[in-house]
């Protein structure tokens, strides 16, 4: 969300098998439930054209029908290797148009990006996570490499990475595969990239999801730990905030 400039924090992150029509067909990227909004967030590296504005379209509309309890608004965003930043619509009837937000990092030096990486790992410095995830978002920037070429760069660096954890290691292998999978048509160089990275969507959705409810709890911990200062009795605490009281507890007791 930061890299894209979406502000808000992520709550849930949602699967995106919807089993309701061909999945291969109607499956976004990825999914995120923000406090405010969903946020569908598509990779891409053709040019949005009428097809791809009905894909996204109907992939709100499905999430909108099977998973949007919350009744949340539903906003499509791409994150594009030839787009600029933009907006596009797609109209649907003269009173009524579909908003499409375009996202680019061509304000980065891929190469020298990579370089720097490269830089850091020879010299065992420890990279940030907004780094680590940027090595996997290598094919979005301004490169001299082709897309399917700086995969293969983005893999192999993430591999170089010493010590990674293995939490945030799983998150940016999967990326990459996801977007092997995308864009490397090439058949031995997908298998090669593959096999470097040996990650999935699933361990993707699964990281994700646990770093969103890592923030909800200390989120909530604040809550309780302020309705104490307040005086609130355990109970109440635990009525107000909505959780356990073995949750009030153990907030309180650290």
């Amino acid at each position: 969300m930061d890299i894209i400039n979406i502000e808000g924090k992520i709550v849930e992150v949602h699967k995106t098998e919807y089993g309701i029509i061909d999945p291969k067909m109607y499956k976004p990227d990825m999914v995120f439930e923000l406090e405010d909004r969903i946020i569908i967030l598509e990779f891409q590296s053709t040019y949005v054209d009428i097809s791809d504005k009905k894909r996204f379209r109907l992939y709100s509309a499905l999430f909108d029908h099977l998973k949007n309890k919350s009744q949340k608004d539903i906003e499509v965003h791409v994150l594009s290797t030839v787009e600029a930043e933009k907006t596009k619509c797609y109209k649907i009837n003269p009173d009524s148009s579909f908003s499409i937000y375009i996202h680019s990092l061509k304000s980065y030096d891929g190469d020298e990006f990579l370089n720097m990486i490269n830089t850091k790992i020879s010299n065992n410095q420890q990279l940030s996570e907004k780094e680590l995830l940027l090595i996997s978002l290598i094919c979005f920037m301004e490169t001299k490499k082709g897309i399917e070429f700086s995969i293969l760069n983005s893999a192999v660096a993430i591999t170089n990475v010493p010590d990674l954890d293995k939490d945030i290691a799983q998150f940016v292998k999967g990326v990459v595969l996801m977007l092997c999978d995308k864009f490397v048509a090439d058949e031995s160089l997908n298998m090669t990239i593959s096999n470097l990275v040996g990650g999935n969507m699933k361990i993707v959705e699964d990281y994700a999801q646990r770093v969103a409810q890592r923030k909800v709890d200390e989120k909530t911990e604040e809550i309780v730990i302020e309705l104490d200062k307040e005086g609130y009795a355990v109970n109440d605490i635990a009525r107000i905030a909505k959780v356990s009281l073995d949750f009030v507890n153990q907030t309180l007791s650290k």
